[in-house]
């Protein structure tokens, strides 16, 4: 009698589960966006303190020595603003590796024979510093590369600075170039050179533009971008992330391979071989491995050579006077080019 009074237990049936099953699978659907954009938006914020932080260091840098850091040195010719400046030293030391004691990196600096080449150390290899890693250089969002496989033991930079439209020491844009509707119509010859223009020192008198509306530093991805057209912004892809096509920045020791650097048979390469003309200092091929510059001549995410991101439609850059903005990939080229020279007395809108 007792037994028949129980109440049965009912488990589940298959149809309910399905449906729990499905209205669970609905929620993380509409969940994981968010999710990933908070993320995203993390990566994003952190990215942009370290471009403060370069910028901080750039400025303390010119309260130091009066004149911002030369982009890098080229077998000790670039000459020196002050007999006392760090840029006083044998070659290819970048504007990274100067500003290291600015970004509380100064046992870093001081531990690095800077009486001797950044590649050729003492004992005739680079120096530690060429393979030291620092957080402050990458971006979250950036793919992370590994030094022994994917960059040939040299640490790397996801922040570049700015040489204005090419690579060569006098970077000018004649009418020819700024014809058609693309370009605003321009028919006037513009010297588009930037802040860190290959062989140049600059200081903020060299900023006629205003140091509000002139890009000093950029960010670049771990890989680059391919099939994107030269003064176009956004027409490119992300390069794969193989030897064979990966093209990364050096942060320390300026590489070079195209420009005055590299091509004009005048300066030694990081290796100390002999001056050459051949457009290329790779270390010996692929991975391919960049100064950590780039050029105003390809606009935002369109080739290795420009400025590019991993954040969604946009790249954050610094400018002069410090501030950190985000300019997306859509901006006209024209406006971007503008943004990146110093004395072009073009009017621009703000970023």
């Amino acid at each position: 009698m007792l037994h028949s009074l129980r109440r049965r237990s009912r488990g589940f049936t298959l149809v309910e589960l399905l449906v729990v099953i499905a209205i669970i699978g609905i929620l993380v659907a509409l969940l994981l966006p968010a999710v990933q954009s908070a993320r995203e938006a993390a990566r994003r914020m952190q990215c942009g303190n370290n471009l403060k932080q370069i910028g901080l260091a750039l400025h303390n840098y010119h309260d130091t020595y009066k004149s911002f850091p030369p982009t890098g040195i080229l077998n000790g010719t670039v000459g020196t603003p002050t007999a006392a400046s760090p840029s006083n030293r044998p070659y290819h030391y970048s504007w990274a590796f100067m500003i290291l004691p600015f970004i509380e990196q100064q046992p870093l600096y001081d531990s690095t024979n800077k009486n001797l080449p950044i590649y050729i150390g003492a004992n005739g290899q680079p120096q530690p510093v060429c393979s030291t890693q620092l957080p402050a250089f990458q971006c979250p969002s950036a793919l992370g590369l590994n030094l022994a496989n994917d960059t040939r033991n040299l640490a790397y930079t996801n922040y570049a600075a700015s040489e204005g439209y090419h690579w060569w020491t006098s970077a000018v844009i004649n009418g020819q170039t700024w014809s058609g509707g693309a370009y605003q119509g321009q028919n006037r010859t513009i010297d588009m050179s930037g802040l860190f223009t290959i062989t140049k020192y600059n200081n903020f008198s060299s900023v006629t533009d205003g140091t509000s509306n002139t890009v000093a530093f950029a960010e670049v991805t771990s890989v680059g971008q391919k099939w994107g057209g030269i003064r176009t912004c956004g027409t490119g892809q992300p390069r794969a992330n193989v030897n064979g096509e990966r093209v990364f920045r050096s942060a320390f020791v300026w590489t070079g391979v195209n420009g005055t650097c590299c091509e004009s048979g005048i300066y030694t390469r990081p290796n100390s071989t002999s001056p050459s003309s051949a457009a290329a200092w790779w270390t010996a091929g692929s991975p391919h491995a960049f100064s950590p510059t780039f050029i105003a001549a390809y606009g935002i995410n369109s080739e290795w050579p420009g400025a590019d991101s991993r954040h969604p439609g946009i790249a954050q850059v610094v400018l002069t006077d410090g501030a950190v903005r985000s300019a997306t990939e859509t901006i006209q080229w024209h406006i971007w080019a503008k943004l990146n020279g110093i004395q072009d007395n073009e009017t621009v809108p703000e970023l």
